[in-house]
């Protein structure tokens, strides 16, 4: 089976976030696609298989589950079929656990749509003091799947220091930690994003949290697009735009690795 690694949300090598896509011809049980995401053991592999109607099936595995949503192994996945695998198509169509998203191109940069995700205001802090000191916080949410904290400035994103075990017992998928641009830096919004749930402790860029986060930020700050970066070790830039219901997320990608797995 084929499979190329890709960064993706950046534009240079070994920066944004990894993903493995592997092009299935066949059946593979899932146990099996469960052992090859926890063979790579990045913080998502991709499966893509094409569909009578066209359409691509695809799935995200971490080294430990099945998830419903990944952005950046969605912007890999379309990025491997268009530069790799020979698709022509300029609206890539996916079947997924979340409903059918449909990914373009204008030149290197990559356009996904995903229904956007509703946060709620936190009526309680609680369960975010556990998590940073109260001097730092600055609002709470529960935002699908995930929870939400907001603090003051962008710089105590950049030094949040998580505490795993007090973010897995929030019995959440992750924790989205997030905060306003510094004035000058060309940045409507900065994160963060931890999963130890799923088995990643700190995920370098998350596309489907900044389904949430668009929704969060677009109250707070009264504009629907918008220019985000991912403030982890390797960082990555985001363009999101709100469409309605859909959150735009564009960013580019660039292949590192190509092989083939040996099942047989």
């Amino acid at each position: 089976m084929k499979y190329v690694v890709v960064d993706a949300f950046t534009e240079r090598k070994f920066a944004g976030n990894s993903a493995a896509v592997c092009l299935v011809e066949g059946h593979l049980s899932d146990a099996l696609m469960q052992q090859i995401a926890a063979e790579f053991n990045l913080s998502e592999t991709a499966y893509l298989a094409l569909q009578s109607d066209g359409c691509w099936s695809l799935r995200w595995f971490t080294p430990m589950i099945e998830v419903n949503l990944c952005g950046h192994a969605t912007l890999a996945a379309a990025h491997v079929l268009w530069t790799e695998f020979g698709v022509n198509d300029e609206v890539l169509r996916f079947a997924t656990r979340s409903g059918e998203l449909r990914v373009s191109r204008t030149g290197a940069v990559i356009s996904m749509r995903f229904p956007i995700t509703v946060t709620v205001n936190s009526d309680t802090t609680d369960w975010a003091q556990t998590i940073v000191k109260p001097a730092l916080l600055s609002g709470a949410a529960i935002a699908g799947e995930d929870y939400l904290i907001e603090l003051n400035d962008a710089m105590a994103v950049q030094n949040f220091t998580p505490d795993l075990p007090a973010i897995a017992a929030l019995n959440s998928r992750g924790l989205i930690v997030s905060a306003k641009g510094a004035q000058g830096s060309g940045l409507d919004f900065v994160s963060r994003f931890f999963a130890p749930n799923a088995g990643i402790d700190e995920d370098p860029v998350t596309g489907s949290a900044h389904c949430a986060l668009a929704h969060y930020w677009a109250q707070k700050l009264a504009k629907t697009d918008f220019v985000a970066k991912q403030v982890s070790r390797r960082g990555g830039v985001l363009g999101v735009a709100i469409d309605g219901d859909i959150v735009v997320l564009s960013g580019k990608a660039i292949s590192t690795m190509r092989g083939e797995l040996r099942l047989g």
